[in-house]
């Protein structure tokens, strides 16, 4: 897997846009970065589950298993915005769906590109076979926190460039909304 730190950061990042729309009806402005970092980081509670409940690693449900799939991200992201958006207009709720699910499905993808592990479930309900994409420059992370820290600017420096990728993604798409809402407000004031 990647690192938490980098599935954070990532999911945080490309949803800097969002800071500055009708999200931030329901969201307060730095809950949005904050909950869509948390979604791109979610896919991983699945290890909870191996540690809990001694699901296998190769299991449906083990790590990198049905967790991952974009399919049930998507199914999951509708419902929990849903909830929190529960008396929004359905445009809103939509929206904040669509935010949360775009970040959650950048963790199978970084997963994805990994040089271990047995693979991501990325086609379910297609599919359940576990798959690479072919560019793989991302170390693994370790699941235990301890051996992470061992290896953790190993793992980190190969994390860089999808961080500063997603910050440069989310900034430009921050400050192109704030401007272009700064000339509609011009040519309508």
């Amino acid at each position: 897997m990647a690192s938490a730190i980098t599935h954070f950061i990532v999911g945080a990042a490309l949803a800097l846009p969002a800071i500055e729309s009708e999200i931030n009806t329901v969201l307060p402005k730095w809950a949005v970065p904050v909950s869509a970092g948390l979604a791109a980081v979610a896919p991983d509670f699945d290890t909870l589950a191996m540690g809990l409940f001694g699901v296998p690693y190769a299991s449906f449900f083990g790590h990198r298993g049905f967790s991952h799939s974009p399919f049930f991200l998507l199914c999951a992201s509708a419902i929990l915005a849903a909830i929190v958006a529960r008396r929004q207009p359905w445009r809103v709720t939509a929206r904040i769906a669509a935010l949360w699910a775009g970040c959650a499905i950048t963790h199978p993808m970084l997963d994805a590109m990994t040089d271990g592990g047995l693979g991501v479930m990325l086609l379910f309900p297609i599919s359940t076979a576990r798959l690479f994409l072919p560019w793989r420059p991302i170390h693994v992370s370790p699941l235990s926190l301890l051996r992470f820290f061992g290896s953790a600017a190993y793992i980190l420096r190969s994390e860089l460039p999808f961080c500063i990728g997603a910050v440069a993604i989310g900034v430009s798409g921050f400050l192109a909304r704030k401007r272009l809402h700064h000339i509609g407000s011009v040519t309508t004031g």
